[in-house]
């Protein structure tokens, strides 16, 4: 809009102006001179200065004087000087339209130079606008993508969080599981550990009364057997030993082979002998001290025999106290051969 009004300005001043060159022409035309017959006038055309070289129309000078000579009474030439003065006129004229030419071409060169600047003005502050514009949304972009990164880091750090965590959980639930079966299973071991060292300490000493009993019971009996034989020796008298199943009870005295008897017969009561054993005569060699208690055994023949004598003195433990003085009832040897 002010580029046009510009224009409109600019336009009617080049017609005020071509207006007044048009009256001022019109004022500069020449009256005709008076005839003077005594005045001869010799009138010298001087042409307008050509531009200078920047483009600018120098000022048109003044024409040349007119020398005015008087002399005597001549004729005036009014064609020369009427030509002289149309051409003047032309020249000012075509000068003035020039210069309002060259004016109008400065001016419309001022405002398309003033149009190119506000052009250029406003497509820059359309650039810069833009550019503002771009960078703003930049920025909301860069911040919305770093907003993204943020919320993405926090809810990885936040399932991390919880993975570990649940991870922890699992893990001491799993060791509290496998600490809580560790001390059940130690106790139950405990627990089973002791009640099988009950069970065998009161089986052992349940074996150990019911053995105590047996060999309290079988010394008993045997020292009620011996006292008994004792007595009927002692009434009835005793033989020297039996040639089947034994010898050497005993030599000399009747003490030695009393007692001997009685030995071999306990031996015989307490002995378990199989058909295997049918015919296997083994020696026996007894040394029985003062109370009656064995103080060694010994046996020789056939093994298994000799394991079943042994095995029957075991059983008996304590025999019949040997007769007092008697020092060859200290040792005993008995020859037993099964017969079954």
């Amino acid at each position: 809009m002010k580029l046009k009004t510009a224009a409109v300005i600019a336009v009617a001043i080049h017609a005020v102006i071509v207006a007044g060159l048009i009256i001022n022409v019109s004022l500069d035309r020449p009256q005709k001179p008076e005839d003077n017959t005594g005045n001869l006038m010799h009138a010298t055309f001087v042409p307008p200065a050509k531009g200078n070289p920047d483009g600018k129309a120098e000022a048109p000078k003044p024409a040349a004087s007119v020398a005015v000579e008087e002399s005597a009474p001549a004729i005036v030439d009014n064609s020369a000087a009427k030509q002289a003065a149309e051409d003047l006129k032309y020249q000012i004229q075509k000068q003035r339209e020039e210069e309002a030419k060259r004016q109008e071409i400065i001016e419309q060169k001022r405002i398309e130079e003033e149009q190119k600047a506000l052009a250029l003005k406003k497509a820059q502050a359309e650039k810069k606008k833009l550019e503002e514009q771009k960078k703003k949304l930049e920025e909301q972009k860069k911040a919305q993508e770093l907003k993204k990164q943020e919320e993405a880091k926090k809810k990885a750090e936040a399932e991390a969080k919880k993975k570990a965590e649940a991870e922890a959980k699992k893990k001491a639930e799993a060791e509290a599981k496998k600490k809580a079966e560790e001390e059940s299973k130690k106790k139950a071991e405990a627990e089973a550990k002791k009640k099988a060292e009950d069970e065998a300490k009161k089986k052992a000493e349940a074996d150990a009364k019911r053995k105590a009993e047996a060999d309290a019971k079988r010394k008993a009996d045997a020292a009620a057997k011996a006292q008994a034989d004792s007595l009927e020796d002692s009434i009835l008298g005793t033989a020297d030993g039996d040639p089947v199943n034994g010898k050497g009870l005993g030599s000399g005295s009747g003490d030695s082979a009393g007692y001997g008897s009685k030995v071999r017969t306990l031996i015989e009561q307490n002995w378990r002998v199989d058909p295997s054993m049918n015919g296997k005569s083994v020696k026996v060699m007894l040394e029985i001290a003062s109370d009656g208690t064995v103080k060694s055994k010994n046996c020789e023949g056939n093994s298994r025999v000799c394991k079943s004598a042994l095995d029957a003195i075991d059983n008996i433990g304590m025999f019949p106290m040997p007769p007092s003085g008697c020092v060859e009832c200290s040792v005993i040897h008995v020859t037993m051969t099964p017969k079954i």
